[in-house]
């Protein structure tokens, strides 16, 4: 099966979990792809300004891979800068935000996967 570039939708989220800006979120695959597995498999894209807010995943754990651009993510409790190339892991019944801090586009593959699978 193959998804055409032009048959994706994208979806732009303003004021994402009560931040700034409007992060741009190309659907990649979801739950009819993913199945039991998980919901969501998309490119999120920032400007700079950008933030999506505080937030707990429950009965699920998110993955992030950083594609470009430099953000800074609240894990937890812990604040860490991100570069192109790195991969954080939000696991069930965790927190996280991030925020674009730099001066171009922060560019990330973001994978949301059930908590047992």
């Amino acid at each position: 099966m193959i998804t055409k570039k032009n048959a994706l939708v994208t979806e732009i989220k303003e004021n994402m979990r009560g931040e700034n800006g409007a992060p741009a979120i190309t659907h990649i695959v979801g739950g009819e792809i993913l199945g039991n597995k998980g919901r969501m498999y998309s490119k999120i894209v920032m400007q700079p300004g950008d933030s999506i807010g505080y937030h707990q995943h429950v009965g699920e754990q998110e993955i992030f891979y950083f594609l470009s651009g430099e953000g800074m993510v609240k894990d937890n409790e812990e604040t860490i800068k991100t570069y192109p190339g790195d991969v954080m892991v939000t696991p069930d019944q965790s927190y996280h935000s991030i925020e674009n801090t730099g001066i171009e586009e922060l560019v990330f593959m973001a994978l949301i996967l059930n908590a047992d699978a």
